[in-house]
């Protein structure tokens, strides 16, 4: 595909182009379903630790080459030496300009196909009822509702909403 985005592990730098995303989407209330009622530099710190320390989280992004920024990220999380080690636990964001152009679609894809390779079998997220362009992306890339928690969710406006838990064998 030809339309400057590329899926790639993220590097030094990305976390500055992954917080304009997350400020820009929450401050035009893009993402209700993203319980950050301030986005800090605690959390900014936090994210950048995250995505260079030797921590057992991988991020990939979507970065718009054309514009020089990123239009979405996707992370796993992995279990070390437990019974959980074959399993990861997914989550993405998709900047609110690239939603429903298919980059969340090739991102999740990358991704997923980068687990496998690194030897995980199963895929697990979790995503709002109600936030219906995470829950058409998770089936898209195969995906099964496994369950549905009630009022798992507490957002910035005080409700509780269920979320559905996702699983894919790899």
């Amino acid at each position: 595909m030809n339309d400057g985005i590329i899926i790639r592990k993220a590097k030094k730098g990305d976390e500055i182009g992954i917080r304009n995303m997350i400020r820009y989407a929450l401050s035009i209330k893009a993402w209700p379903y993203v319980a950050m009622i301030k986005y800090t530099k605690k959390k900014f710190g936090q994210l950048k630790k995250a995505i260079f320390s030797k921590q057992d989280i991988v991020f990939f992004v979507a970065e718009d080459t054309e514009k020089k920024k990123i239009a979405g990220v996707s992370n796993y999380s992995f279990r070390k030496g437990s019974r959980l080690r074959h399993s990861i636990d997914m989550g993405w964001s998709i900047h609110p300009y690239y939603i429903q152009k298919g980059i969340g679609t090739r991102l999740l894809n990358a991704i997923l196909e980068h687990a496998k390779k690194n030897g995980y079998k199963r895929a697990e997220a979790e995503a709002a009822v109600e936030n219906k362009a995470s829950v058409k992306l998770a089936l898209r890339c195969g995906f099964k509702i496994e369950g549905r928690k009630k009022k798992a969710l507490l957002l910035d406006d005080g409700r509780m909403i269920d979320t559905y838990v996702f699983g894919k064998l790899l």
